[in-house]
């Protein structure tokens, strides 16, 4: 009796974890702020909104259209300086060619397209591509009220 139980116990789990993950805003959202925030230690920006306008699936693909709001807590040329990147460094190419010389503070919409595909029943991002220049939301000085 407690061999087929344990037999049983063990199938269970064995036909539970081999289930494909189903293809859901959640783990679109969860992707892209896994992918983003493992682009630099520390974090040079944070995720403040990841909004899904629209996805679609097949068996093992996908693509997610996707506004993603970046807010940046220091400017370009101190985290340049933090993360000790000089100009022709790659990382610091990157940084200038996806989010400009941020300033302390700003926020920036970026809108893309991601495409994603099922390997083993787990979802992986496989590639993206900018619909258009990102919104920037300059900081405004604030005024103390008198």
């Amino acid at each position: 009796m407690y061999k087929a139980l344990l037999i049983f116990f063990c199938a269970s789990i064995v036909a539970c974890s081999s289930k494909p993950i189903p293809f859901t805003d959640y783990i679109v959202s969860n992707l892209l702020r896994d992918n983003l925030m493992s682009l630099a230690e520390p974090a040079i920006f944070s995720i403040e909104e990841i909004i899904i306008i629209e996805s679609e699936h097949s068996d093992n693909s996908g693509r997610a259209t996707v506004d993603v709001r970046l807010k940046f807590p220091e400017d370009f040329d101190t985290v340049t300086s933090l993360h000790k990147l000089e100009p022709f460094n790659m990382a610091y190419k990157q940084y200038q060619s996806s989010f400009g010389k941020f300033a302390a503070g700003e926020q920036q919409v970026h809108h893309a397209e991601y495409q994603f595909q099922r390997r083993d029943g787990k979802w992986f991002i496989v590639g993206s591509k900018a619909l258009s220049p990102p919104d920037i939301i300059a900081v405004t000085a604030q005024t103390p009220a008198n």
